[in-house]
């Protein structure tokens, strides 16, 4: 099983807290989507021919692409690339990008599951975020795709921000709810680096993000997907019918998986590679038959560390056989020893070989994984 991941760096304009890496003009989008053809052509082999079982659109914003430049690129996919017929394809769209023709297009695409960037169903909060729909345009949306017949949807939502309360929360998520999505991504604001959130907060422009903010509306999270009979299969994603999100789910299983388009990233359960993050340069240094992009070969520490970051922020787990395998029984003779404090204070629970977040770890899942590393 193998994924293919494609970062389109475009947007309408930047949000305030985001820290991926996007441009917001279309200038030079047809000279980026030639140079992206031409990488598809020139890291045909890194898969090694598996055939693809999901296909991510990332950014940036995905859905400012026309119907014709999604289907050339799915053209120089399918060219290079044995793909299943059961493939997880899935778009990033915002609301604003959705009317009702390009609703239609997708529904006729090889595009089968929509993520939407929703983030909050009031105008209060968007504007916070400097996001450019409305609080009415994104519960327009969410029925125009589900008319245009996508069942398999998922949308985001952010908490912990300075202008939500509690109570706006829990009607954000009675809002989503009453739409019976099958997928949600729920998110904690984060003051990322170099953002004009950070740096507007530190000029005392815009209310300050608070930790003790954010954990209680967590709460409020689990406990109202647990209530409305969502799984928590990961910190951040909550489905029903186990309608995972295939595509990230094989990040967290430690999948193969090809990125495409300037900051992607690739792993072939061997290495790491990276491409620059700056549009002009991918574009010219894929043009010239040498992309440039970095290279880290995992060491077996590596490896573990990654697989604990991973898996313990899923339902699934990490596996002590999995451990073994990974770094030895060394290795699995840290973990064990490091992870005991967890089981005795109730953060972790294990179950045969598995080791599992309780709910009251879960809002501790990186500090914990963190200090399993070695």
């Amino acid at each position: 099983m193998a994924g293919i991941y494609i970062h389109i760096p475009f947007c309408r304009q930047k949000c305030h807290y985001c820290n991926f890496y996007s441009v917001a003009s279309l200038r030079q989008k047809d000279a980026f989507l030639q140079a992206l053809f031409e990488e598809i052509a020139l890291r045909k082999d890194y898969l090694g021919g598996e055939e693809i079982q999901t296909i991510y659109f990332g950014g940036g914003t995905p859905s400012l692409l026309s119907q014709e430049e999604l289907n050339k690129i799915f053209e120089s996919i399918h060219k290079y690339h044995p793909v299943s017929e059961n493939a997880e394809i899935t778009l990033e769209a915002n609301p604003d990008d959705l009317h009702p023709e390009k609703l239609k297009e997708l529904s006729q695409s090889e595009v089968n599951r929509l993520s939407i960037g929703i983030q909050s169903f009031r105008d209060e909060d968007l504007n916070y975020l400097n996001r450019v729909h409305t609080a009415e345009h994104a519960r327009e949306t969410i029925q125009r795709a589900l008319d245009a017949g996508f069942a398999n949807m998922s949308i985001d939502l952010i908490y912990g921000i300075p202008t939500l309360s509690n109570e706006n929360w829990i009607k954000n998520l009675e809002t989503f709810s009453a739409f019976n999505l099958p997928h949600l991504s729920a998110y904690a604001l984060t003051v990322e680096p170099n953002t004009p959130l950070e740096l507007m907060i530190s000029k005392g422009k815009m209310k300050p993000v608070l930790d003790d903010h954010s954990m209680n509306q967590l709460d409020f999270l689990i406990d109202f997907t647990q209530k409305s009979n969502y799984e928590h299969y990961e910190i951040s994603n909550f489905c029903r019918d186990s309608m995972y999100s295939k595509h990230n789910t094989s990040y967290w299983h430690g999948k193969k998986y090809l990125g495409l388009g300037p900051s992607s990233h690739s792993y072939n359960l061997e290495s790491r590679q990276w491409n620059i993050a700056r549009t002009s340069k991918y574009i010219s240094s894929v043009g010239a038959g040498k992309p440039d992009t970095e290279m880290e070969r995992l060491t077996d520490e590596q490896k573990y560390n990654e697989y604990i970051m991973l898996s313990l922020r899923t339902k699934w787990g990490a596996d002590i056989k999995k451990i073994e395998q990974l770094s030895n029984t060394a290795g699995a003779e840290h973990f064990k020893l490091h992870i005991q404090k967890y089981l005795n204070n109730g953060f972790v629970r294990v179950s045969g070989d598995i080791y599992t977040l309780t709910p009251k770890g879960k809002a501790f899942a990186d500090g914990i994984a963190g200090s399993l590393f070695v």
